[in-house]
């Protein structure tokens, strides 16, 4: 019966943890540095190295390397820090808020066969702000928020050529969502030039699967040398089905709030590329350095919420309204070191560098993924088959600010500025059932 228990409760942590509702924020645009308090410690450098189970979500090559039953359960809790400013506010301050990001997954392995195999639930990351009682340049108060949440469910498998190399591939299966108010209180119609006119809008959920594929290769060159490589495609992203809210309120003829069926066009997670090398000068030690690219530009381009069926007879049957992002390629260097200072403790630290991919000319506090410099530590404890992780993690203050003159892309004016910084610290438990 113990045995029968062992076997179902990974499973039973998977869909429990699929079941969660997870409000997602990262620091590598919308993807986190790390994904694991093992990874987060050494800055997010994993892809020559083997985090246990949580491989799958970096190399699934990696899962090669493990022997037995293993699984992995990690919180990680966020808690950014946004400030706007613009011609019309003093400083505001985004609502505070700490957000939980669960990842949970098994693997299996054995000498018996070259091949391994796992499934992992992951919160892969996401963006948004809250920013409540702003000027408008409508003569009103009102607020902005935005919230974007992914995270998958991926099934891998890994086939080890020999002791050293080893091909590895996982289909991510996702579930993301978007939600926005844009001043959802504030209507106004200019009788002088009506297209010039502004209407609140409130958008909730707009929800569809994410797909994408990763691949990768791990090969030990030397006791002291691995090198491995992955490559993820961009996200098969649809988002529909979402409720909008417009506020025609002070619209002529129509005086009230129109509800729609909403979707959101061209918002994808970006492809991904990467190489890793972990090198081991001596026993206690393990340095590992990633280069990583997103490749934004061909993810994140004009963003077009698009709407339909509205409840009030002689509304707009149609609207699209066009949110232009350009984002750009983004860099990401990770550099991270292990240092096993006894049987049980291993200390870690890690610096990561990602340059920002928002530009200055399109940025909004809607979304302002603009951080680049973090500083991360941590350390693992083993305590019999089970392993007790710890990460802490600074992304350093980055400002940007917007002195774009267009308002159909800057609506904020010239001098919109944004300040984010945040803290995230991760916990994490891993054990072999059996090797």
């Amino acid at each position: 019966m113990r045995s029968h228990l062992a076997h179902l409760l990974p499973a039973a942590l998977l869909l429990a943890a699929f079941l969660i509702t997870i409000p997602a924020r990262a620091t590598n645009g919308m993807y986190l540095v790390g994904y694991g308090a093992e990874t987060t410690g050494r800055g997010g450098a994993n892809i020559a190295v083997s985090d246990r189970s949580l491989a799958l979500n970096f190399n699934p090559a990696g899962l090669s390397q493990l022997q037995g039953q293993h699984w992995t359960a990690n919180i990680s809790l966020l808690s950014p820090s946004l400030q706007f400013q613009n011609g019309l506010n003093s400083s505001t301050d985004a609502e505070d808020r700490v957000f939980p990001l669960p990842a949970v997954a098994y693997a299996r392995a054995g000498r018996e066969t070259p091949w391994s195999w796992g499934i992992g639930f992951v919160g892969q990351g996401g963006m948004g702000a809250t920013f409540e009682n702003l000027n408008t340049p409508f003569g009103t108060r009102d607020e902005t928020f935005s919230e974007v949440r992914f995270a998958t469910l991926s099934p891998a498998v890994s086939y080890a050529f020999s002791d050293d190399f080893s091909l590895g591939a996982a289909v991510n299966i996702g579930y993301a969502d978007a939600s926005f108010r844009f001043f959802p209180h504030t209507s106004f119609f200019n009788a002088q030039s009506p297209a010039n006119s502004f209407f609140g809008i409130d958008l909730s959920r707009a929800k569809g699967l994410q797909t994408s594929v990763r691949a990768g290769a791990l090969w030990r060159l030397d006791p002291r040398l691995s090198v491995g490589a992955i490559y993820q495609t961009k996200t098969n992203s649809t988002f529909d089905n979402g409720d909008m809210t417009v506020n025609f309120t002070d619209h002529p003829l129509l005086r009230r709030k129109v509800d729609y069926t909403a979707e959101v066009d061209g918002f994808t997670f970006a492809a991904q590329a990467g190489l890793g090398f972990a090198w081991r000068p001596s026993s206690p030690w393990v340095v590992e350095l990633d280069v990583k690219r997103y490749f934004w530009d061909s993810a994140i381009d004009t963003v077009r919420v698009k709407a339909k069926d509205p409840s009030v007879p002689g509304a707009p049957s149609t609207l699209e309204l066009p949110f232009v992002f350009n984002w750009k390629d983004q860099w990401v260097y990770a550099l991270g070191a292990d240092y096993r200072l006894n049987p049980q403790l291993t200390l870690r630290a890690g610096y990561n560098y990602g340059t920002n991919p928002v530009p200055s000319d399109t940025l909004t506090p809607l979304f302002p993924a603009i951080v680049e410099e973090h500083l991360t530590a941590g350390f693992g404890w083993l305590s019999g088959n089970k392993t007790f992780d710890f990460a802490i993690e600074r992304a350093f203050n980055k400002r940007v600010t917007n002195n774009n003159l267009d308002p159909q892309v800057n609506p904020f004016g010239p001098g919109a500025r944004v300040d984010h910084s945040q803290w995230t610290v991760s916990l994490g438990v891993s054990w072999v059932l059996d090797r």
